[in-house]
């Protein structure tokens, strides 16, 4: 990034921290306080409600929603998914390929079985049709799957199994998992006490707070959710209803005006006046790819909010072909518009971030 992309950064980093809203007070050694941090208002819960003991002591479930949605093209924070093929692509299997739990062999083999799963009209080619037809099949597979750890998720800290989970109780789990004593932080927000937090972690959970206060709608009381709001909160994709949300999302990082049309420029985070041909730097060459080949389909330099949620609906007829189409040209070395065996598997980093190298031409060996 150059020193004026630096600068322009650090500017609007500064503007979004003067009228960002504060949860908690800050606490860090490293950053000196400002004259007014003790006027930060703390988000009140109703005293009167009651915190239960904590119940989720999972280590390796995170309650915070995550950063990463599957099987969708943007990320919460405005970057491309770059795992967006293969989650599509390999459904649930794409854990195996990249935990290592399949040798070059066996990714092979897999690959062929998926294949023939796909051929739907045992042409020994793979057409759009086929290829949208399990984009939207894999698809359903991520949201069915991240339901199910939603409910698991919600049971076991809906401890007393009212159906509602309160703010206080959340966040009392949330900062618990993160070496926080969870009596102390229950006891200090019932009482309206502050609780001192670093501010990074602040700042996280102002963001948690915004995707609370979405997932709750316009459900008058907002300090609680119920297990489909819940679902909503942790993964908004999921839902068709939350979609603008995912989209206000992405504007919220990458508007920088505010007219929710984005820009090359804004994608960039470069001021309107640079040329964007001429940065070289690896970041902006990237983005600049992104927004051309990516974001901005129909290429006229502008990305509305319509063009934003028609882009980012996973469930779409619309995303599904596109997705098939592009999945189709990583292999088509003939041109034809179809997608071989040989094709995929000579071409398998694609698919799966593996290069096969010569499994692909000794595939028939092994059918």
């Amino acid at each position: 990034m150059t020193e004026l992309q630096k600068s322009f950064v650090i500017c609007l980093l500064f503007v979004y921290s003067c009228h960002a809203k504060s949860i908690l007070m800050i606490k860090d050694k490293k950053v000196p306080k400002a004259e007014n941090d003790a006027d930060v208002d703390v988000q009140v819960i109703d005293p009167n409600l009651s915190i239960k003991e904590a119940v989720f002591d999972d280590p390796d479930v995170d309650i915070a929603p995550p950063k990463h949605l599957d099987a969708v093209k943007i990320a919460r924070d405005g970057h491309i998914n770059s795992n967006f093929h293969k989650e599509v692509f390999l459904g649930e299997d794409i854990a195996n390929f990249e935990n290592g739990n399949y040798e070059l062999k066996q990714q092979k083999n897999r690959l062929i079985k998926i294949f023939e799963t796909i051929d739907a009209n045992k042409d020994k080619t793979l057409d759009v049709d086929e290829l949208a037809a399990w984009v939207l099949q894999k698809t359903r597979e991520h949201f069915k799957e991240a339901k199910q750890g939603n409910k698991e998720k919600f049971d076991k800290l809906d401890g007393d199994h009212d159906g509602h989970l309160t703010w206080n109780e959340y966040l009392t789990e949330f900062l618990g998992q993160r070496g926080f004593d969870k009596g102390d932080v229950a006891n200090k927000l019932a009482n309206k006490i502050k609780v001192d937090v670093t501010e990074e972690l602040k700042d996280d959970i102002e963001d948690i707070k915004d995707k609370w206060l979405q997932a709750a709608g316009d459900n008058d009381d907002w300090q609680s959710l119920n297990a489909d709001e819940f679902l909503d909160f942790q993964h908004p994709e999921t839902s068709r209803g939350m979609l603008a949300f995912l989209v206000r999302d992405f504007l919220d990082d990458v508007d920088i005006n505010g007219d929710e049309i984005i820009t090359v420029h804004e994608y960039m985070a470069i001021p309107s006046d640079v040329d964007v041909d001429q940065e070289s730097d690896i970041w902006a060459v990237e983005r600049r790819e992104e927004f051309r080949n990516v974001i901005d389909q129909d290429h006229d330099g502008n990305v509305t909010k319509i063009e934003l949620e028609q882009f980012l609906d996973p469930l779409s007829e619309s995303m599904s072909e596109q997705e098939a189409r592009q999945l189709i040209s990583f292999g088509d070395e003939d041109g034809n518009g179809l997608l071989s065996l040989d094709e995929l598997l000579e071409n398998s980093e694609f698919y799966t971030g593996s290069k096969l190298y010569n499994y692909a031409r000794s595939v028939h060996e092994d059918l």
